[in-house]
């Protein structure tokens, strides 16, 4: 399943896991972005630069393991692997969808810029798409492009949570990363504390506060408590996301609300962000690693940990000098 900017490939995806569907987002899992002259990692990143890793895509597109599974992306070199699919979907959108959704969207800079919507437009017109690929309209409402996606795909479109692994329930523990400026964390903190009981009808004051100082923010798919896996073996990895120079500040908030909280800098970026490539780990150690933690069985935790890395790496990359983010799994 791919798509331009803008038609909802990262919803879909999301969707997807939630109804208990195995699904991979290539951008996080398999993509590397590679010097448009020689094909080899490295380069000024641009939108068309990416490219899937060979091994880890053949890898997973010739597993017996899961029966169905979407593959949500593309890249430079996707027409390569296309004998793998037995369908390939394209995601459609109008001008107007295209220009809103990248103008409204939270968790990806690119589009921000007239010449990158001008951009996206022109492709978007051309209509280029790979051979054989089925449109879908993704202007519906994202639950009515995933069922057609699945009736397409010749899969049951039903929404029971029923089949759904604990690491893809979002209802325990929401992960969720809030990129706010540095000046604003004694705002933020004072809204949290002490907290006070929520009357029926009325909004939580530091949901509100957090909200009107938001830059962007960026969400998890999976289950938060994934997340909180992740941090410990990145920690044994010497990537030590769980403490800076705002441990008083994380704790504070912390202790009054109901999870976990860090506040990430742009110490964090500097020494980690680079580090930070799903590409450059493991699935099968990842999920070695969830088992031993957790000790339980938990077949296809691998794609959710690759994703958690993608997810602290897409939060890591805007922090700049005087902007921070706070990082909140409950």
């Amino acid at each position: 399943m791919e798509g331009l900017s803008g038609a909802g490939k990262s919803s879909v995806y999301e969707e997807l896991i939630r109804r208990g569907y195995k699904a991979i987002s290539t951008d996080r899992a398999w993509a590397y972005h590679a010097d448009p002259d020689t094909g080899l990692p490295g380069g000024p990143i641009h939108h068309d630069d990416s490219m899937w890793d060979q091994q880890k895509a053949v890898s997973e597109l010739e597993s017996p393991e899961p029966e169905v599974l979407f593959v949500c992306g593309s890249s430079r070199n996707r027409d390569r692997f296309l004998p793998y699919f037995t369908k390939i979907f394209n995601l459609r959108i109008d001008d107007d969808t295209m220009r809103r959704r990248l103008q409204e969207r939270t968790n990806n800079e690119f589009g921000k810029q007239p010449e990158e919507v001008e951009l996206m437009l022109t492709l978007n017109r051309s209509d280029e798409k790979p051979a054989g690929a089925i449109d879908v309209d993704a202007t519906q409402p994202l639950n009515q492009v995933v069922d057609e996606l699945l009736r397409l795909a010749n899969c049951r479109t039903a929404r029971s949570d029923s089949r759904l692994t604990p690491w893809s329930k979002r209802g325990s523990a929401i992960g969720q990363s809030f990129v706010i400026s540095e000046s604003a964390l004694p705002i933020v903190q004072a809204a949290a504390s002490p907290r006070k009981r929520i009357v029926r009808g009325t909004s939580d004051e530091f949901w509100d506060v957090l909200g009107r100082e938001t830059i962007t923010r960026f969400e998890y798919a999976w289950s938060g408590d994934v997340l909180a896996t992740l941090l410990p073996y990145l920690d044994e990895q010497g990537i030590d996301l769980m403490h800076s120079d705002q441990d008083e500040v994380a704790s504070t908030i912390s202790q009054t609300r109901e999870g976990s909280v860090f506040v990430l800098t742009s110490d964090h970026r500097e020494r980690y962000l680079a580090r930070l490539d799903p590409s450059a780990f493991d699935g099968a150690v990842l999920r070695r690693y969830y088992e031993e933690f957790n000790e339980m069985t938990a077949e296809g935790v691998d794609y959710a940990m690759l994703d958690g890395i993608a997810f602290l790496r897409d939060t890591l990359a805007p922090l700049q000098s005087a902007i921070v983010a706070v990082f909140i799994i409950g």
